[in-house]
């Protein structure tokens, strides 16, 4: 598919953005990207032209992504997109284009091919009289560090870390959100970082989203790219080698294929190693030199918790975290006002990991998998990822055979360590179930 991109040298909005325009020839779908650039800009100034090209890349390619539904593609999943950006420096995008098909194309499941122009046009012009506000949370430090702030417990543990471990450190959590995005979970967070450490972080959440709103797609492969562009954005203005953080335990990371139906793209790589270090070859490449760093890369969930520097700040706002890839499909669940499914991959995952570190009631959940209020014989698609994960544990993969089921996604150099650290993970989904699950479910695993 044929994707046109027109940035308007006339239209700008009230902040200065110039309009960009997405069309998809072939569908006739036409996007115009929609960033509350105004709020990155009053606070993080403007960095060079790469890292704003960077982020009109980030942003176009996730609009693209929601903008197009798989079933237009020949296998109902595996889309192709032929896209032109105008930038600012085109011979240094072109040098590295065939490696960034490469990222993004793992990163979606699709097949990217991505052109280049120069842009005459600004994409961002101050506009007259228009003041740079006084932020509502406003440092007395420098910011040395930013990390990137979902709302999910894997991002919290992340910043309680930064900030108890050096108590010089000084932070920009970055949130992003659409038009429906998690906002509110990442505001309900911040408060409890705040009243422990005051004057010490500081939360931005940057809408990145399209006009008109409707969403054709939403397997949303490519939101973590704008995440890690809005960070570079704002870790590139404060410094050179400001790092920018990616807190994402190793399991969810690696996320392996549990049946063969989820093998290649169907299974998420958000923060799936081999992607993040062909973006950091790709942005070196561009002259951006800020580390990219999970620092769970090699953790599960369940020892990322245990690693906590304070477990007495992390447990008393834990409930405040949002883990759940079906937090909106409350219709059927038992317990309608849980803040989680209970039986999707990342409460599994979740569940097990505050087992582990002792801080799982089982009550934050739609429906507690363990006490058998859905089961792995429920119809529909809620038991889906029950049944998947049973059959996973049930196979009873050692290290050597998850050592070739990583292998098969991409070329890992430290499959050793991602391997070991995924059979740790998948123990303790196990313990999870031997420990508080009923006899049928007990049953059920070898």
């Amino acid at each position: 598919m044929k994707v046109e991109i027109n940035i308007d040298s006339i239209y700008r909005y009230s902040d200065g953005f110039a309009k960009v325009s997405i069309n998809i020839v072939e569908l006739d779908i036409q996007r115009d990207l929609d960033i509350s650039f105004g709020d990155l800009y009053r606070r993080c100034g403007i960095p060079d032209s790469t890292v704003l090209d960077f982020l009109l890349f980030s942003s176009i390619c996730y609009v693209i992504d929601k903008s197009v539904p798989r079933q237009e593609s020949f296998d109902n999943w595996t889309r192709e997109f032929d896209v032109n950006i105008p930038v600012v420096e085109p011979d240094r995008w072109l040098a590295i284009s065939d490696n960034l098909n490469r990222t993004i194309s793992f990163l979606t499941g699709d097949i990217w091919k991505f052109n280049f122009s120069q842009s005459d046009i600004r994409l961002f012009r101050r506009p007259s009289g228009w003041r740079r506000r006084r932020p509502k949370y406003h440092l007395r430090r420098s910011l040395n560090a930013v990390c990137l702030f979902s709302g999910g417990l894997d991002s919290l543990v992340g910043t309680i870390n930064l900030l108890a471990e050096n108590e010089y450190n000084s932070l920009l959590l970055m949130g992003h959100y659409d038009f429906a995005g998690p906002k509110s979970d990442q505001k309900k967070l911040f408060g409890g970082i705040w009243a422990e450490y005051p004057n010490r972080a500081v939360p931005l959440h940057i809408r990145v989203s399209h006009y008109p709103p409707k969403a054709n797609e939403t397997t949303l492969r490519s939101r973590s790219l704008v995440f890690i562009a809005l960070g570079i954005y704002a870790a590139k203005r404060i410094g050179n080698e400001i790092p920018l953080y990616t807190p994402e335990n190793g399991l969810i990371a690696l996320n392996i294929p549990l049946t063969p139906g989820r093998s290649g793209s169907c299974s998420t790589r958000t923060m799936h190693p081999f992607y993040l270090e062909q973006l950091r070859l790709n942005l070196k490449d561009l002259g951006i030199t800020n580390p990219i760093i999970n620092p769970f890369e090699f953790q599960t969930k369940g020892e990322c918790i245990i690693s906590c520097q304070n477990a007495n700040l992390l447990k008393s706002i834990t409930d405040k975290s949002v883990s759940c890839s079906h937090a909106t499909r409350r219709q059927n669940w038992i317990r309608k006002t849980a803040s989680h499914c209970g039986y999707c991959v990342p409460c599994i995952i979740r569940r097990a990991a505050l087992h582990k570190a002792g801080f799982d009631n089982g009550q934050d959940y739609g429906f507690d998998i363990c006490e058998g209020e859905l089961t792995i014989d429920d119809q529909g698609d809620s038991a889906y990822d029950l049944r998947a994960i049973i059959d996973f544990i049930n196979y009873g993969y050692n290290v050597t055979d998850l050592t070739r089921i990583i292998r098969r996604v991409a070329n890992d150099p430290k499959i050793e360590e991602h391997s070991e650290l995924a059979y740790r993970g998948f123990n303790e989904i196990k313990s999870l179930f031997m420990d508080k699950g009923n006899e049928d479910l007990k049953n059920i695993l070898n």
